[in-house]
């Protein structure tokens, strides 16, 4: 069973890849699924900011790796030889290691891939993307930029640490088109590695 974990800030391309993946038959995960669920739990309305602080929360509350343990619970590892899956929205070193830890434990293959692009680039696409709970006042995405990439609290958001973590590293600095071949481009890479 393969396991790519996917890792970037905000709109920078992640979900691109987890769609390619999605449309070659991978089962897409996220960590933030977890907690959505405890957002909709406690009552609490879905927006950015509400991710952030319930997400750092759950890493104070029981450990850094929580999002990527309880989701490395429910993956059904060589069960299905043909069922792989990726995992997106991998956010603090600590989840990345209880993902490689949970998956090859189990006799899995796991490799996490880091999408990067310009903040400007970014900014630009989450504004004309038009998803719920994204800012698009600049100061403010600058602002949950810091929290995510280098959040002050060692249990919450580190996106750049995981980024270096990453086995690749996949640039979005570019077109749409230069991306998608790029994303193509990873399949091969998948295969060698796997």
């Amino acid at each position: 069973t393969r396991v790519i974990g996917v890792s970037g800030l905000n709109a920078s391309g992640k979900t691109s890849v987890c769609e390619f993946f999605r449309g070659r038959g991978y089962l897409v995960l996220s960590l933030s699924d977890t907690i959505r669920r405890e957002l909709k739990a406690r009552g609490t309305p879905e927006s950015r900011q509400a991710l952030i602080d319930a997400g750092n929360d759950m890493r104070n509350a029981h450990g850094p790796g929580i999002l990527a343990q309880r989701t490395v619970h429910t993956l059904h590892i060589n069960e299905d030889p043909l069922q792989h899956y990726v995992i997106d929205s991998v956010r603090h070193p600590s989840e990345v290691e209880a993902l490689r830890d949970g998956v090859t434990s189990r006799g899995g293959r796991f490799c996490l891939v880091g999408v990067t692009a310009p903040s400007e680039q970014r900014y630009e696409r989450l504004k004309s993307r038009g998803r719920i709970g994204d800012s698009v006042d600049l100061s403010e995405f600058m602002k949950v930029e810091q929290q995510e990439s280098a959040h002050s609290d060692p249990n919450g958001q580190q996106v750049g640490k995981v980024l270096h973590m990453a086995d690749i590293l996949l640039d979005n600095a570019h077109d749409k088109e230069t991306f998608e071949k790029k994303i193509h481009d990873l399949e091969k890479q998948l295969d060698e590695r796997f």
